[in-house]
């Protein structure tokens, strides 16, 4: 089964094309538990059966081993296993090959139901849900779909978890020191990207304020143009804009494109932070003006290209 629908999005829309895929584990009792997950189409490159897959000695166990696709050797996980500890393979299961943060991985789940096009407005944040800890939460999203709950799992969140290697926490200890006046607005839905893309930041000497979706730091940035005159005078509350792409009702080109489009606004920089940041994709990026593209965990790139920007910014000021 390919991923690939009939149906282009246009970048800057704010909708979403998600494969829904179940899960099934054991309750309490024993009944078995279907559950429904969701996957951006933009990530998934294959859907097929399950490969003959070669266990590697001393890998995590949540991982089953790797298979071969077209010369490429690709890690496999067992999701059911990872979020419930149900390790039980059946011949019905399918394997969901994935693309992001420049690294391919199978994901094994027990069947695949549809692709649903939607907008992101329609996916609610996890953190809206009282008393429940989701810092530690491999959910970055819920959709209500026919009278079920579809989760968006941060699979990001996950591989970093199974390889530290690959997550941003891991990157090298290297520090730019910013102006210390330098003050970034961030879009980020997932805790755990949030909290370390704050705390290297930080120790960069940049001020943070984060939001945990693009639609709060939209609303955030419409408050603050009504009360500017002159566009440049949003360099007094913020230098540059960080925003990934999958967010909850409002995703990373829909802000970027607002900003960019906005009287009062569109002078400000915006960086693109994302796992979804391929050569291929790089355009949709551009096209909605963002000032530059990095893909997830790359936040080396992000300092190296920071101060170059807000620099271009502040010259193009001078020379008006």
């Amino acid at each position: 089964m390919a991923a690939e629908t009939d149906i282009l999005l246009e970048t800057g829309t704010n909708e979403l094309e998600l494969i829904e895929f179940s899960l099934k584990y054991p309750d309490t009792y024993g009944k078995m538990i279907y559950q429904s997950f969701g996957i951006n189409v933009a990530k998934v490159r294959e859907i097929i059966r399950v490969p003959q897959i070669t266990k590697l000695p001393g890998q995590h166990e949540t991982l089953l081993g790797i298979f071969k696709l077209r010369d490429e050797l690709i890690p496999v996980m067992n999701l059911a296993d990872w979020l419930y500890h149900y390790k039980e393979r059946d011949d019905k299961q399918k394997l969901i090959v994935t693309e992001f943060n420049a690294l391919k991985v199978g994901f094994i789940v027990h069947d695949v139901e549809r692709i649903h096009r939607l907008s992101w407005m329609q996916v609610e944040s996890p953190d809206n849900i009282n008393d429940l800890d989701f810092d530690n939460s491999s959910v970055v999203g819920l959709i209500k779909s026919q009278e079920k709950i579809i989760l968006m799992l941060d699979i990001e969140k996950i591989l970093a978890e199974i390889n530290p290697d690959l997550g941003i926490n891991a990157m090298s200890d290297k520090i730019i020191q910013a102006d210390t006046e330098r003050k970034i607005l961030l879009a980020e839905d997932s805790v755990t990207i949030r909290n370390m893309l704050t705390q290297k930041l930080r120790a960069a000497g940049y001020q943070i304020k984060s939001f945990h979706n693009g639609l709060a730091a939209w609303e955030h940035l419409q408050e603050l143009a009504v009360s500017i005159e002159d566009p440049g005078d949003i360099f007094q509350t913020y230098d540059l804009v960080i925003t990934d792409i999958e967010m909850p009702k409002l995703d990373g080109y829909s802000l970027t494109k607002n900003i960019k489009t906005h009287e009062k606004l569109s002078g400000l920089p915006v960086i693109i932070f994302s796992s979804m940041i391929t050569d291929d994709a790089r355009h949709k990026g551009e096209s909605v003006g963002a000032d530059a593209q990095f893909s997830k965990p790359q936040i080396d790139c992000i300092l190296d290209s920071m101060e170059e920007i807000i620099k271009k910014r502040d010259e193009k000021i001078v020379a008006v």
